[in-house]
């Protein structure tokens, strides 16, 4: 059985030396917004909630992964797995590519003046339509772009649950922009509609290219986040997949990683399958996490194809020609 693998920003540097500090790098707007959802505790006894890129790890107590066995099913041998048959309508080869949003189309603000209320009414939608919005071009940065009504319905849509409390939130400004979101191909400049909200600090920015341009399972329902992500060689083969995982390979507690690869001509399936050293010692190990990583070659160059979990949900692969 596959237990879920934490999921790191392949653009990441640093050690992960606690879960519960660890930070996911979002798409920024031009104000630098995050989105501010609410965060998880990173410790691995978190994996079993996310549905991130699989490891497999035969009988080792008290590690940071667990699973038993891996493997690609022979090629031709067996239908592709659902998280490929999910992209198999995926056009590869169109021009230009689809955009893979990982996450949905707002990103931001960067925060609420300390202030729970607001950041609650921020979450569940407490503010009303302006009543007058700017007209807008019908195309920007490349795109046909949508207005800044459409835009604003996409930010109501955010939403997380039913308004709390009394506090409601007034749009002050809404203006054409840039925002970065994170897509399958690493953080994207984008053009972006701006709402700027006076109790809050930073805008929301919410992509403003038409759906047209974009392309997404409509059954995997919304993009999963992922703090894991991989970077493809100049080679357009080799692949190097970023995760948090055991500190080394060495001594009783020690891990080592290898990948996993099942290809189809529109997705790749990448799982991070684990390998622990025999712990015969009685050495309790932490669950403390760090950054590792472990490479593959594909059969056949990245290309326009999408990296996937487990579950079909696309990832970052950054530095690809596709």
């Amino acid at each position: 059985m596959f237990e879920p693998i934490h999921r790191m920003s392949a653009s990441s540097t640093k050690s992960i030396k606690k879960l519960s500090a660890t930070s996911r790098t979002r798409g920024d707007s031009v104000d630098d917004p995050i989105d501010l959802r609410i965060r998880y505790r990173r410790t691995f006894s978190r994996f079993s909630r996310h549905t991130g890129v699989r490891a497999t790890l035969c009988g080792l107590v008290g590690v940071l992964l667990a699973a038993c066995a891996a493997g690609s099913p022979a090629a031709g041998a067996d239908p592709l797995p659902s998280a490929l048959q999910h992209w198999a309508a995926f056009p590869i080869h169109a021009s230009p590519r689809p955009i893979v949003l990982m996450e949905g189309p707002v990103t931001g603000p960067r925060g609420f003046y300390e202030s729970e209320k607001t950041k609650v009414a921020f979450a569940t939608g407490a503010f009303d339509r302006p009543a007058h919005l700017p007209t807008g071009p019908a195309s920007a940065g490349g795109y046909q772009i949508i207005g800044p009504d459409k835009a604003f319905d996409l930010l109501k849509a955010q939403a997380s649950g039913p308004v709390e409390g009394n506090l409601r939130l007034t749009i002050s400004d809404v203006r054409l922009g840039t925002g970065t979101f994170p897509t399958d191909r690493g953080p994207r400049p984008m053009p972006a509609w701006l709402f700027s909200m006076a109790e809050v600090e930073g805008v929301a920015a919410v992509l403003a290219v038409t759906p047209e341009a974009q392309w997404y399972p409509p059954e995997l329902g919304p993009g999963a986040a992922h703090d894991i992500g991989a970077r493809i060689d100049a080679d357009n083969r080799t692949l190097t997949v970023n995760f948090v995982g055991a500190e080394s390979e060495n001594g009783p507690c020690g891990v080592r990683y290898s990948v996993s690869l099942t290809e189809s001509d529109t997705a790749i399936m990448v799982i991070v399958v684990s390998h622990p050293n025999p712990n015969d010692s009685g050495v309790g190990c932490t669950l403390v996490g760090y950054q590792r990583q472990a490479s593959a070659v594909l059969k056949a160059p990245l290309g326009g194809r999408v990296l996937v979990d487990d579950l079909g949900y696309p990832f970052s692969a950054m530095g690809s020609a596709g």
